[in-house]
């Protein structure tokens, strides 16, 4: 074993200082992992991670080093393919698979268990990745449906080694996200695509599983008397109609689309929390905005402009046309029309400004989003012409498929500033129901068949060629559009003085839009002369989050000093300072956190400006839960911890607002560099 991390630690090391062979090697590794016997032998994965470290320092470009490294594995995997496609059962008798004959029935085994699954999950396994590709070549199975799987796999392999390497070498840990901003919003959309695929079948499992139980007690209460409502679920529940449990899976997203929908504008006519969250992720998500990444949500969102959706539309009702289903035409005209007709209205009824001055006239307004509604309206529609004419496998895939697309482009428009989530919610949430609206109607008349697949592929090439030329004209003009800006307010020095600080924010704001500890330090100016000062009073900079500190959670007698301050966001901004004393007037076990994040103000005098921050201080105890572990509790009482702060900066201004809460007298420090 020690010898393998030498060999490994040598291989990385060769590789951070010839750069260009190090693309090479990754190459290499890829491909060779999937030799048969040879393969369980090379110590791919953990080379590839470690050439994925190399990444955040700059040492090796990130998009280079996953497309070589996805090229290598779909190369080796190829070749093994080929070898068992070509020799067959005479392989098993070639060295040296004549010497491992368990590899080869192992692969089989898990091959007959999952099927063409077997290819992408084997990947990530290394028992059976070495021998898969061999095994998929000996059963026969089609070279279109080997690589079609193969280059999903392959792709997928390289993106999480290389990520994962990228987050280990910028030390990510289990409780912060000290990694690149880069890593975190991978996860981020990881975590999120990985949802949405995982849910999306086990909804429709579950809604169809409760519906099938609901039927029956539905149908008797039905027939038991007479009215429309009546008539209408014996419509539905009729035995004789296939599409009778479709139906009622439309009429559920209907009830749920329009419950989402007004309790989000309630929300947002009110000023309920939920405005208050739209804030903080909006300023969360710009904080994790790069150059890379900014590039690629760009595109994604051109893909929802009126300049791709009406192509698709229209190449789509082209399609239905010459199939003579005219009804699907009208129901389709009426799904895109009806909902950006709508969205329009609403935004000019409400004119919700947005988060950023992208747009003028009257696309300066925002709630709802119309990229959301009117793209959930166009390819929610086509889901449900679509899964009308396929099998239970193929609508689970269609769904998910579409569910991700219009996703994607959601959140494209929160990165990018252009909304807030209570606008996107809006916009997906009016979208779905009013297509369920349109589906129930269209599928209680429709008679005549669209070509599914037809339809699917005409809508498919023409998002694909409508979006191509649509990001190679407008993307650099766009990207000058959504780039980062974020607003600043700006304020006179005397003013603040005066009563300025007094319009600041009074508390902290989560991500959740809820209220927290309230800011007691107004800063002006740099920071160092703040830290400066209060170092000399005895306080520090706490223990930075690594793997030896998150290690001390785990002690039972951990002192205060030793464990790292759990981070916290204010409207979505992370803190910029941070600091503790646990010394002096601090009560033995526990320690004071002084935490300055960015107020969003800037403050001119004589013409000069300078930033103006805001800091939270609260007291948490710690306790030792022996023999297992230590944990920290926040206190309540604001007004001590306060008072260590204000001992330890002699001379700083005093204000105070005029509140009566039981955990702070309302006083407010302000100071300047």
């Amino acid at each position: 074993m020690d010898l393998l991390h030498a060999f490994v630690t040598a291989i990385i090391g060769f590789a951070a200082a010839h750069r260009l062979l190090a693309y090479g090697v990754a190459f290499l590794l890829a491909g060779a992992e999937t030799v048969p016997v040879f393969g369980a032998l090379v110590p791919g994965t953990a080379i590839i991670v470690g050439l994925g470290a190399l990444v955040p320092g700059g040492t090796l470009a990130m998009w280079p080093l996953i497309g070589l490294t996805a090229a290598g594995a779909l190369t080796g995997d190829g070749l093994s393919y080929l070898f068992g496609r070509r020799y067959k059962q005479r392989a098993m008798g070639m060295w040296p698979l004549r010497t491992r004959p368990s590899l080869l029935a192992a692969g089989r085994a898990f091959f007959a268990r999952h099927g063409s699954k077997a290819v992408l999950i084997s990947r990530f396994l290394p028992g059976v990745r070495a021998a898969i590709p061999m095994v998929a070549g000996m059963s026969g199975m089609s070279a279109v449906r080997f690589y079609a799987v193969d280059v999903c796999a392959a792709a997928l392999f390289a993106l999480a080694h290389i990520l994962l390497g990228m987050a280990l070498g910028a030390s990510l840990t289990v409780l912060h996200a000290i990694a690149g901003r880069l890593v975190v919003l991978v996860l981020i959309l990881a975590a999120a695509l990985a949802l949405v695929v995982w849910l999306t079948p086990r909804v429709i499992r579950y809604a169809i599983g409760l519906l099938t139980r609901l039927r029956g007690p539905l149908r008797q209460w039905a027939e038991a008397g007479d009215g429309w409502v009546r008539r209408l679920v014996r419509s539905l529940l009729d035995p004789a109609r296939p599409e009778a449990l479709g139906l009622l899976v439309l009429g559920a997203l209907l009830i749920g689309g329009l419950w989402l929908f007004f309790g989000v504008l309630q929300d947002v006519v009110a000023g309920d929390p939920l405005v208050r969250a739209d804030a903080a992720i909006f300023h969360f998500l710009q904080s994790l905005r790069t150059p890379a990444v900014d590039q690629v949500m760009v595109a994604i969102t051109e893909l929802g402009d009126a300049t791709v959706v009406i192509p698709v539309l229209v190449v789509t009702l082209a399609w239905l046309a010459w199939q003579r289903a005219w009804r699907a035409v009208f129901y389709g005209i009426a799904a895109v029309a009806g909902a950006s007709l709508f969205a329009f209205l609403l935004k000019i009824t409400l004119q919700y400004g947005r988060p950023a001055n992208i747009y003028a006239g009257w696309d300066a307004y925002s709630f709802p989003s119309g990229h959301a509604t009117a793209s959930t309206a166009l390819y929610g529609f086509l889901v449900v012409l679509i899964c009308r004419e396929v099998g239970a496998r193929a609508r689970v895939l269609v769904t998910a498929a579409a569910s991700v697309f219009v996703g994607g482009i959601a959140f494209s428009r929160l990165y990018l500033g252009a909304h807030w989530l209570s606008d996107i919610m809006a916009g997906l949430a009016f979208g779905v129901a009013w297509v369920a609206l349109l589906g129930l109607v269209y599928m209680q008349h429709a008679r005549r068949e669209v070509g599914a697949s037809g339809l699917a592929a005409a809508g498919l090439s023409a998002l694909l060629l409508a979006g191509g030329l649509h990001i190679a004209t407008a993307h650099a003009k766009d990207m000058r559009r959504y780039a980062l800006t974020l607003p600043l307010r700006h304020m006179t020095m005397a003013d603040w003085h005066n009563s300025g600080w007094a319009s600041l924010p009074v508390r902290r704001v989560d991500l959740m839009g809820d209220y927290e500890e309230p800011f007691i330090l107004q800063w002006a100016g740099a920071l160092a002369p703040l830290k400066a000062a209060l170092r000399a009073q005895g306080w520090q900079t706490p223990a930075p989050w690594d793997l030896s500190s998150s290690v001390a959670w785990l002690l039972p007698d951990a002192k205060p000093n030793a464990l790292p301050v759990l981070p916290h966001l204010d409207n979505g901004r992370s803190e910029a300072l941070v600091m503790i004393k646990t010394s002096g007037n601090v009560p033995s076990g526990q320690r004071v956190i002084l935490r300055v994040w960015p107020s969003g103000t800037v403050l001119t005098s004589a013409g000069a400006t300078q930033p103006l921050w805001i800091g939270t201080v609260v007291t948490e105890k710690i306790e030792h839960l022996k023999p297992f572990a230590s944990l920290v509790d926040e206190r309540n009482d604001v007004n001590r911890a306060l008072h260590a702060l204000e001992t330890s900066l002699p001379g700083i201004e005093l204000k105070k607002r005029t509140l009566k809460e039981a955990d702070w007298n309302g006083v407010v420090l302000l100071g300047q560099s």
